[in-house]
């Protein structure tokens, strides 16, 4: 539509509008008019006043259109049928040339006139279904939905908009939820023998609204399997399980995309104790449009390490490498104390297409002792923090528990330059921990104090100049209770496509038990540029007692969770984290 003709449509709904409410107020104004009925209570939320009235305004308004529309048409053919006349009549050829750039403007007058009145009934459509009207618009395309909704399409052939899957409200207004909706997984491929029990979830994002999760069948000898899903705008669809480790059981699996979009790394310990550590590439491929049958190819198997007994981080590299971080053992077994553990780490390139095994290309040992709780996060394609829980033999010694260090990629080579930092050198005891990105230099680190039975969360800045990371903000409780799992996720995520700068930064979602309950709890705040959480809730997502929890930060805003109960019944859920505009 023109400038004339926005113009147009805008002064003809101000003059209607006017009109409407100058005929139907009564003395005592609008304000004097009372909503009736349980319907009109519940829905008259979004403007305050009478639905009754405003959905009657709006069908005489959606009336006036439907009626002025035919009349425009007919007064603008017939002076169509006039000017065609008058050219084939003309005179002289400048005459023709007028009459012709006449019915042109006349012709491309009827267009805009019907737009706008096209864009009128639209604004009917769309406010008697804002005020809470049932039954839906003539078409989808005939008005618009609020943020984080969509239009669905209804058997009757009309519209309705619905808020994204992980949203709350009516369509027109689309806020996070206040409680959590989970879904089960059984029913889906992943269960189809009764009674099924999985552990060792773990999800990540993929290109194009994709997840990949990674667990161990507990009833089907520990085997690990790989899932692929869909995140669409009103459901979440999976794929059949692949079991990626061979005849081998898979503990603590892990699961990445690789930066170059070419397939997934997997990593896993083929026992509980004294498991070797194992790496394997997966490549994608189409096989139909549902993204979720696509075929997996696996590449054959490396090992990596042996004497595994712990979980291990795995984050993706430039081009089709990975980088593996793990606690090492030199070859006594379980029982190896001292300088004969380390907290070490691997860098790796998934052959994903030629059907080699990854290969390995060195290993780095960052810190000398028994490291556990290792949680590792990319604060650009060639920089990441690792958080680690390191033991001391020494009572006396400063405490190493709540321990981090950046490393920066070069090449295949990673560069360990400064010391490690330590948050809680006079305390012991600390178990579950996440690390999230805040910007390119800055992540939280969130953790669980056992002697204290409080969650604290700290924010550290990687110093440009020494490279040595710092404390920006000290450690503050944001829990009280016993915790068993630790979450972080953020938007500010390296993997998740960049988004325009949200406004009050970047949002940081955290996840734990909710004190000593069997609930899960979340706190999500956002993160100015000085790195303090501003606009923090708190909310429940989960009645059930999790055993395994991961989540995954997807490109549109959503959040998907997958976990277990105390049983090993999987379910998933999406969280719309972003507020409407």
């Amino acid at each position: 539509m023109s400038r004339i003709g926005r113009t147009s449509y805008l002064v003809t709904i101000s003059v209607f509008v006017t009109e409407l409410l100058t005929a139907e107020c009564d003395a005592d104004g609008l304000a004097s008019r009372n909503i009736r009925g349980t319907t009109a209570s519940r829905q008259a939320h979004h403007l305050g006043t009478d639905v009754y009235y405003l959905t009657g305004m709006a069908d005489r308004f959606e009336g006036f259109a439907a009626r002025s529309k035919p009349t425009v048409d007919s007064n603008h053919l017939t002076e169509q049928s006039r000017l065609q006349t008058a050219i084939m009549n003309a005179a002289s050829a400048k005459d023709k040339m007028l009459l012709q750039s006449t019915a042109m403007m006349d012709e491309a007058s009827r267009l805009e006139a019907n737009a706008a009145y096209d864009e009128m009934l639209g604004f009917a459509l769309q406010l008697k279904e804002a005020s809470g009207a049932q039954g839906g618009a003539a078409l989808c395309g005939s008005f618009m939905c609020g943020e984080h909704a969509v239009c669905e399409e209804l058997a009757s052939g009309n519209g309705h908009c619905r808020c994204q899957e992980g949203y709350q409200g009516d369509g027109f207004v689309c806020n996070p939820p206040t409680r959590f909706t989970e879904q089960p997984l059984l029913g889906t491929a992943m269960a189809k023998v009764p009674g099924s029990q999985v552990a060792d979830l773990h999800i990540t994002t993929l290109r194009g609204d994709q997840v990949a999760l990674v667990y161990r069948d507990i009833t089907k000898s520990h085997a690990g399997y790989l899932m692929l899903g869909q995140a669409g705008p009103l459901a979440m669809t999976w794929g059949s399980p692949v079991q990626f480790s061979d005849r081998a059981q898979a503990f603590s699996p892990v699961v990445v995309e690789l930066q170059d979009g070419s397939g997934l790394a997997i990593a896993f310990r083929d026992q509980n104790r004294d498991g070797t550590g194992i790496l394997v590439g997966a490549s994608l491929m189409a096989e139909s449009s549902n993204e979720t049958s696509r075929g997996v190819t696996l590449s054959p198997q490396r090992a990596f390490a042996r004497h595994q007994a712990q979980g291990m981080a795995l984050l993706p590299l430039e081009g089709s490498r990975v980088v593996l971080l793990f606690a090492e053992h030199s070859g006594l077994g379980q029982q190896e104390v001292g300088n004969l553990a380390y907290g070490s780490a691997v860098v790796a390139k998934i052959n994903s297409d030629s059907g080699l095994a990854p290969d390995i290309f060195g290993k780095h040992r960052f810190v000398t002792g028994p490291v556990a709780r290792l949680s590792a996060t990319s604060l650009s394609p060639s920089s990441f923090v690792v958080a680690y829980r390191r033991g001391e033999s020494d009572p006396a010694a400063p405490r190493t528990e709540a321990s981090c260090t950046f490393v920066q990629v070069k090449g295949a080579e990673l560069v360990f330059k400064t010391a490690p930092v330590s948050l809680e050198p006079d305390r012991s005891q600390i178990w579950a921990r996440s690390v999230a990105p805040v910007a390119e230099d800055t992540f939280v680190y969130t953790y669980h104090s056992g002697n204290e039975k409080a969650t604290k969360q700290a924010v550290l800045r990687v110093d440009p100049a020494t490279q040595q990371v710092v404390l920006l903000r000290q450690p503050e409780v944001i829990s009280k209770g016993f915790t068993p799992y630790v979450g972080s996720l953020s938007s500010a995520s390296v993997h998740v496509a960049p988004q325009e700068p949200a406004s009050g930064g970047p949002l940081v979602m955290t996840y734990f038990s909710d004190g000593d309950s069997t609930k899960a709890a979340a706190r999500y705040c956002r993160f100015n540029s000085g790195g303090s959480p501003v606009g923090c809730r708190a909310v429940e997502w989960s009645s059930h007692e999790l055993v395994s929890v991961s989540g995954t930060p997807m490109q549109d805003g959503r959040v998907v969770f997958a976990f277990t109960n105390a049983k090993g019944q999987p379910y998933y859920q999406m969280v719309g984290l972003e507020e409407p505009l």
